[in-house]
């Protein structure tokens, strides 16, 4: 039937028991969403980028009210100090931002630090050549990682859970491998991660070798794309035909790679085999992480946010320890400014409730 009702086509029939035999209508196909994924990647990218501003201007502003308030926060001693810092901080946060990418959690850093440091410490204690001992203790934060994604993915159990249990779980291993006890190592041999490079810290490239790595991976393979695609929004993403399982196990055994180099490059800074070395890491690893722009509910993150938070907690810690600040003080300050984080990650879903 024509729409303004003039001529009526012949032979088409008529309505019967409200079942129209008349003129067939065509289905008009459903309108495009309109945040289409490309839409929502570029406002994912506007939200970091303003995140990262926001952040690099703390940081600014932290390190102008440190340097007037201490003569020696900008010498090159103590930049170094805080260089040396964050390079440990940035590889294993750099990790646990892959893994909030693909929507997990990891808990149990600390713990695997310490597992890893006292695994290649020990051997080195026991004649294994360093570059062995450092080759064990990198696997063994693989292996550690490889676990935490075999239990999360196959256990279907949550990643909260399963990782706080593997915290507690590595801690007592760290414990029962040094029987307890804390001992500074005889051969300075293996603090290899105190000396500098052309007046650089040791730690600076790894941190650089993770960092170009990460970005590769990322932002330069079909995984990296599909662990946003994943972290974002599974059911989609197996939609798909995504592995998602296979992602985020693999997310967790890279990110115990990077736990593995961390926890040899802190024992080797300590010098020192300790089981508790890592205490609080968690604490500041994921304050650095939710300031840089990744998303407790995955999906979304980056290197350079993770660098920028880790940078300024790094700073934020070194500040407060030269100003004599209490310990306790320092971690409920990182505490509440993780709680800030997260707080301002949640405010674009509807705000603060």
């Amino acid at each position: 039937q024509h729409v303004g009702g003039g001529v009526r086509q012949p032979h088409r029939g008529r309505r019967t028991g409200g079942d129209r035999t008349g003129v067939t209508a065509t289905a008009t196909p459903p309108r495009a969403p309109l945040d289409s994924r490309a839409q929502a990647a570029a406002r994912a990218r506007r939200l970091l980028l303003g995140q990262h501003v926001l952040l690099l201007i703390a940081l600014i502003l932290l390190g102008t009210y440190f340097t007037s308030r201490l003569d020696f926060f900008l010498t090159s001693q103590n930049v170094l100090t805080i260089l040396r810092f964050s390079a440990v901080t940035f590889i294993v946060a750099t990790g646990f931002t892959l893994v909030l990418i693909g929507g997990g959690l990891d808990l149990s850093i600390g713990s695997g630090m310490a597992v890893v440091g006292v695994t290649a410490g020990k051997l080195f204690e026991a004649g294994v050549p360093l570059v062995l001992a450092f080759v064990i203790g990198v696997v063994v934060g693989v292996a550690i990682g490889f676990v935490n994604g075999f239990i999360v993915t196959r256990f279907r159990i949550n990643p909260l859970i399963a990782t706080l249990a593997m915290l507690f779980a590595l801690l007592g291993v760290a414990f029962i491998i040094t029987d307890g006890r804390s001992t500074q190592l005889r051969d300075d041999g293996f603090r290899f991660a105190r000396e500098n490079v052309g007046g650089v810290p040791v730690p600076v490239f790894f941190l650089i070798a993770t960092a170009v790595l990460s970005v590769v991976l990322l932002h330069t393979t079909k995984a990296g794309r599909h662990l946003f695609a994943v972290g974002g929004n599974p059911d989609a993403a197996r939609q798909a035909a995504m592995n998602v399982d296979r992602f985020r196990l693999g997310m967790y055994t890279v990110a115990g790679l990077y736990t593995g180099i961390a926890g040899v490059l802190l024992a080797s800074d300590l010098g020192a085999i300790a089981p508790n070395s890592a205490r609080n890491w968690e604490l500041y690893v994921a304050t650095a992480v939710f300031l840089g722009g990744a998303s407790l509910t995955g999906g979304r993150g980056s290197v350079v946010g993770t660098f920028i938070g880790v940078v300024f907690v790094s700073a934020l810690d070194n500040g407060l320890v030269q100003m004599a600040v209490r310990p306790q003080i320092v971690l409920i300050v990182v505490g509440t400014a993780m709680i800030l984080a997260v707080a301002f990650d949640q405010r674009p879903k509807g705000g603060f409730r």
